[in-house]
This record gives C-alpha cells, sequence and structure tokens, in this order.
C-alpha cells in the first residue's frame, strides 16, 4: 500500500503525482528483486510524509540524519516533493532492506552487508554502478589510516560505515561472483553470519578483512 501526504503536490497536479509516484515504485520493486532473485511475500507499506510530518513522527535527529528508513514492514520517506533521481535511488535503498526482512530475519545479516546491499542497489537505480573517483580516494585514505576495518557488525550506521559496506558488497561481488555473495545472504538468515561465511566463503573474519584491504589497496 502507498500513501502520501497530499501537501506534497499541488492540487492540480496530485493525479500526476500519484501516477509518477506508484510508477517509481512498482519499478523500484522490479529492479530490487531481479537483482536479488527473491520476492515479497507480506504486505509493505510506503508512506511518502512531509518533511514537518516525518519530525513530528519520528524526532528531530531522524528528521535531520535520515532520507527514509524501513521498519517493521513500511518505509517511511521523508519528504518527497521532487520525485527524481535520488528519490528514486532513496526508494531502491529501502526496498532492499524490505525484500531483505520480508521472513523477518533481515536483522540477522551483519550491518555492513545489509546495508551495504541497501547502499548497492539504491545507486545502481542512480546509474552507479561502481566506485566513484571520490569513494576510491576515501576508501584508500582510511587504508592508509588504519580504519577501513573491521567492518561494522551492529549498531547506529555512520556516513562512512555505507561507503565501507558498499565497497565490501562490491568487492565480494568481483571476487566470489554475485550468485555466491546471494548464497552468502541466504546462508547467514538460515543459520548466523560465522556459519555461513565458513561455509560459503571457507574465510575467517580476519580471513574476510584481510582481502577486502587487499582489493581496496589495489583499486585502479
Amino acid at each position: 500500500m502507498v500513501s502520501w501526504d497530499q501537501d506534497l503536490a499541488f492540487e492540480w497536479d496530485r493525479a500526476s503525482y500519484q501516477r509518477t509516484l506508484l510508477a517509481m515504485v512498482e519499478a523500484s520493486e522490479a529492479s530490487v528483486t531481479g537483482w536479488l532473485g527473491r520476492s515479497r511475500t507480506r504486505p509493505l507499506e510506503i508512506k511518502v510524509m512531509t518533511r514537518a510530518r516525518y519530525e513530528a513522527a519520528f524526532g528531530s535527529a531522524m528528521a535531520w540524519g535520515a532520507g527514509a528508513h524501513y521498519r517493521a514492514g513500511a518505509i517511511h520517506v521523508n519528504g518527497g516533493a521532487r520525485l527524481d533521481g535520488w528519490f528514486g535511488g532513496m526508494l531502491a535503498h529501502e526496498m532492499t532492506h524490505a525484500i531483505l526482512d520480508d521472513d523477518g530475519r533481515g536483522g540477522l545479516l551483519p550491518t555492513w552487508l545489509n546495508e551495504g546491499l541497501a547502499e548497492r542497489l539504491g545507486l545502481l537505480a542512480r546509474g552507479q554502478r561502481d566506485l566513484d573517483s571520490n569513494q576510491r580516494q576515501e576508501l584508500e585514505g582510511s587504508l592508509e589510516q588504519r580504519h577501513l576495518v573491521p567492518l561494522p557488525a551492529r549498531g547506529v550506521t555512520s556516513r562512512f560505515s555505507y561507503l565501507q559496506g558498499y565497497a565490501a558488497v562490491l568487492f565480494l561481488e568481483q571476487k566470489v561472483g554475485k550468485e555466491r555473495l546471494l548464497a552468502l545472504v541466504r546462508s547467514t538468515q538460515e543459520r548466523g553470519w560465522d556459519r555461513a561465511r565458513d561455509a560459503e566463503l571457507g574465510w575467517s573474519e580476519r580471513k574476510l578483512e584481510e582481502e577486502f584491504s587487499y582489493w581496496v589497496d589495489h583499486l585502479q
């Protein structure tokens, strides 16, 4: 179900806004479902809210720090007056969380993997398929300063942790292939991260971090 605050569009433009929004939601779900190879089986609510209503519902800290968030079967969007490329990428990001959590087990994924996949699909929706030059420089700088790893397993995410996760997902996709990456995701939700990592990659946590660091050190 998709709902939106009527103040997001002029009265004369609301029918067009509704059509465009629904088309973007359908396209986002189709692209995320196709990439992940899995689809929703439970209802999903998408609520596009004015910034004022979002702040009233979730507080100033959330309103200033989040463009949207997924929680318990619903995507809450912080503003939506412009249905543009940014909006489409944000929608794909949160749709990824929703689909990964369709069976209630999204929280079993390490934070870096969960957010990394969402960033991967959100940036794909905006046409970005790899790291850009600024992202490469930031990762290389973090490696030199010795804070590229550990990858965040749990807890509140920072701006850099989203980049860490995105880069780590790209690394695994290139190193072991997309199918094994997705198998790792499924296995983690079935048996837990440590057992899944051992079974699908044959790596310890330290080995994963070493391989990721080597990859970053040899970016071209």
